[in-house]
């Protein structure tokens, strides 16, 4: 692979793009503020960064945006490797730039400006080093992989030696990617954290301190042998008022079928709710079917996480102890945006 470049590109601040990455075979990029096709304007970032100043909303952040549309346009070539990482599953996906820039609004308008991708493989984000997921999260929405090329390639069985730094006037004014950054490699050290510390039973006692953590009573079923039920909580004192909650938890690496989820329902009486949580993740067939339960629940390994991260406070200290983090001050970029 000599002579290829290596990006990462998201999906969007929280994968709001996802179907057009997955499902159409396209990689997009947003910018309202830039309107409609991009390859009519002059090949210079100072043409960009002119065409957003005619925006009010760009603000102070027209050299960033402008920075990743030139680079999307015209730095970004047919035959470039990408990594993609997905939000929603945790892993990276490898691809190829197939085509040039193109204007298309088909499936989601705000996420106009495209190129055809071919996907080539996934690996779970877990069996990368820290440092690579650490330059995945600290960056903005496309940019050149640098010092973990080597890395990331090597897990996907390919290689590629090619890098070029970012431009310098894509660094000023990023306080939301700052912020994201922070985010998530907290993220990255809890999911390491459960599937090091917390395999099997240990995961077990966690699931059922986060319910405590969330306003429940709750406790493991191991000592009653209720197979399938792993954690029971409900909200008063006796654990008699419905709904009480039935939780199953397990530490898969591969995705849970609908024959699990099935068997697990089948344990749920219409009155309660069932709560099937996960580390890994959800085939499409048992997410199929928890649509038609209304009681139904699944959680995978993403949305533990953040679970765990919004209630972190609340958990028990020798939970705390085994995931250990930091309360930190970053950007507010919500409220610095009124």
């Amino acid at each position: 692979m000599d002579g290829k470049r290596l990006w990462a590109i998201r999906a969007g601040s929280a994968g709001e793009a996802d179907s057009v990455f997955m499902d159409m075979g396209q990689i997009a990029i947003s910018s309202v503020e830039a309107g409609d096709d991009l390859a009519s304007l002059p090949a210079t970032r100072g043409a960009f960064r002119d065409l957003l100043a005619q925006s009010r909303s760009a603000g102070g952040a027209i050299p960033i945006q402008a920075g990743q549309l030139y680079r999307f346009v015209h730095e970004l070539r047919i035959g470039d490797l990408l990594i993609y990482p997905r939000k929603c599953d945790r892993t990276l996906h490898l691809g190829e730039v197939t085509g040039p820039y193109v204007f298309e609004t088909e499936g989601l308008p705000e996420f106009a400006h495209r190129r055809a991708v071919r996907w080539m493989g996934s690996r779970g984000r877990d069996v990368f080093s820290q440092a690579a997921l650490f330059e995945l999260g600290s960056a903005l929405t496309l940019f050149e992989i640098k010092t973990g090329m080597r890395e990331i390639l090597l897990k996907f069985s390919e290689r590629n030696d090619a890098m070029r730094p970012a431009g310098e006037d894509e660094l000023d004014g990023s306080d939301e990617y700052v912020a994201r950054d922070v985010n998530e490699t907290t993220s990255d050290f809890i999911a390491r954290r459960l599937k090091s510390r917390f395999k099997g039973y240990p995961l077990e006692p966690l699931v059922a301190e986060l319910f405590r953590a969330m306003g429940y009573r709750a406790q493991t079923t191991r000592a009653s042998h209720d197979d399938g039920v792993d954690v029971i909580a409900h909200r008063d004192e006796l654990g008699i008022e419905p709904p009480i909650f039935k939780i199953q938890v397990k530490t898969n690496e591969a995705n849970i079928g609908s024959d699990s989820v099935k068997a697990f329902a089948a344990m749920v009486q219409e009155r309660d709710v069932g709560i099937f949580i996960t580390t890994g993740n959800f085939t499409s067939g048992a997410r199929e079917f928890t649509r038609t339960r209304g009681n139904l629940k699944l959680v995978n390994g993403v949305e533990l996480v953040g679970l765990i991260q919004k209630y972190y406070d609340n958990l028990a200290l020798k939970f705390r102890q085994q995931i250990p983090l930091r309360r930190v001050w970053v950007p507010d970029v919500d409220a610095g945006a009124g």
